[in-house]
């Protein structure tokens, strides 16, 4: 167990990790990426809702991104 977490990033980058960019890097469309954090099983990120409006924003942490897929987002590369 301890070998998986032997190459951790010492800083993970600010911010968020586009939908766009997790569904192109996880082979996936962005409707399934903002299914599975909406409902819980792809435990990467949140969606929240503002109260009174109709749009959902999506929040995906790099480091929970990372620990999923093994991917490190990097903005300059992959915005």
């Amino acid at each position: 167990m301890l070998a998986a977490y032997a190459n951790v990033p010492e800083q993970f980058p600010e911010g968020n990790v586009p939908v766009a960019y997790a569904a192109k890097k996880m082979g996936k469309d962005a409707c399934f990426i903002r299914a599975g954090i909406e409902a819980g099983w792809l435990p990467i990120g949140y969606a929240f809702r503002k109260p009174g409006s109709k749009k959902i924003n999506y929040y995906i942490s790099p480091k929970l991104f990372w620990e999923v897929t093994g991917v490190l987002y990097q903005p300059e590369k992959g915005a």
